[in-house]
């Protein structure tokens, strides 16, 4: 596979574009992040720059290489060569994004077979829409056995604005996916935890599903029942919820749910929506260094040689790794697993049907 990554921090957006995207002839498809102030400029300079590719971007915390975590930072990976790709958007996804399924249509039907594909999406973030965005996405790639790997946008961690672009646009109530077929190899995919179960398992019985609240466990006011799992009262459960996420159970797999608050009527709002009668277990933190050091050490074993990796990392996380001092050695640890890969920080991850957050997930390429 041909393809550059490049970053800049230039702070003129002609200047970080020509630096972050140096080497870059024809690239048939260009990803690139950086933090809420410059994204517009740069989503129009590399339009300006390569007219000719399809370019998608997101607002992020951080971008991710092998180099390091880098924040107010352009980062940009361009494809040239190894791939064949065709992408769109969904537009008023807080609404009805299935106005749009017939994009994603056309782009599948231009493939004559469905091996080695993945679609990845790249979502704004803070509407709670990633589930019907899912299931848009969802009710064509599954009739063909495509996987979906994405992520919400991000910004600086205080939920202000997040934004993603495609083709020169930006756009803040949208999709943005390129269907991406893998010419030289398979694609593989890996989603990390850092937290692990506690013994305090709920059934959700009450249940706001489009505005992810959760009024009852077990019959009972849900953050109730969530303060005395904590051994504490609601009053002061706000300092908790960052760091005590739930994990909601389908079959065997088990995806996290972040607290965002308590609501009125002593319900519990989230970052991901949650159904009635959801097998609920409430989390803790594991030892993150020795999970980060498995995964990667899980990767390398089963692809010995990936040629490039895409990363989404929780903004949660991120905060939390830049807290203790371990933000920039998670990004180059992660590279001497997976070589060369380009990542960002948003406020959620997407991977097949399932919307989760507190999570890393990464697609390699093999």
């Amino acid at each position: 596979m041909d393809y550059k990554i490049g970053k800049s921090s230039q702070k003129d957006s002609r200047q970080a574009v020509s630096e972050a995207a140096a080497g870059l002839i024809n690239p048939k498809l260009v990803l690139f992040f950086s933090g809420v102030d410059g994204f517009e400029d740069y989503t129009r300079e590399l339009k300006l720059t390569f007219p000719d590719s399809i370019i998608m971007g997101a607002t992020t915390f951080a971008g991710f290489c092998k180099e390091g975590a880098y924040k107010e930072t352009l980062m940009v990976l361009g494809i040239e060569d190894g791939i064949e790709c065709y992408g769109d958007v969904l537009e008023e996804v807080d609404k009805y994004p299935l106005k749009y399924v017939d994009r994603v249509e056309t782009c599948v039907n231009k493939f004559s077979n469905y091996a080695n594909m993945v679609c990845l999406e790249f979502s704004t973030a803070l509407i709670s829409s990633e589930e019907l965005i899912l299931s848009t996405l969802n009710s064509v790639l599954m009739k063909k056995k495509i996987p979906l790997f994405g992520g919400s946008a991000g910004d600086r961690g205080m939920a202000e604005k997040t934004m993603i672009s495609f083709n020169g646009v930006v756009m803040d109530k949208a999709c943005a996916f390129v269907i991406i077929k893998n010419l030289q190899g398979g694609i593989r995919f890996y989603r990390e935890n850092i937290y692990k179960p506690t013994e305090h398992y709920f059934t959700s019985t009450k249940v706001d599903v489009r505005n992810r609240i959760v009024y009852e466990y077990d019959y009972k006011p849900a953050a109730e029942v969530m303060a005395k799992a904590l051994n504490t009262d609601v009053s002061h459960l706000d300092k908790y919820l960052d760091s005590y996420p739930l994990g909601r159970i389908i079959g065997s797999d088990m995806y996290i749910t972040a607290n965002q608050m308590v609501t009125n009527q002593n319900g519990m709002a989230y970052h991901a929506r949650v159904y009635n009668n959801s097998k609920m277990v409430l989390l803790e933190p594991d030892d993150y260094k020795e999970v980060i050091k498995q995964t990667a050490k899980q990767i390398k074993a089963e692809v010995p040689k990936p040629s490039l990796s895409i990363m989404v990392n929780c903004l949660a996380r991120s905060i939390l790794f830049e807290k203790d001092g371990y933000l920039n050695d998670f990004a180059k640890q992660m590279g001497n697993s997976i070589g060369n890969y380009i990542g960002f920080a948003g406020y959620g991850e997407q991977l097949n049907q399932q919307h989760f957050n507190q999570t890393m997930v990464i697609a390699v390429l093999e």
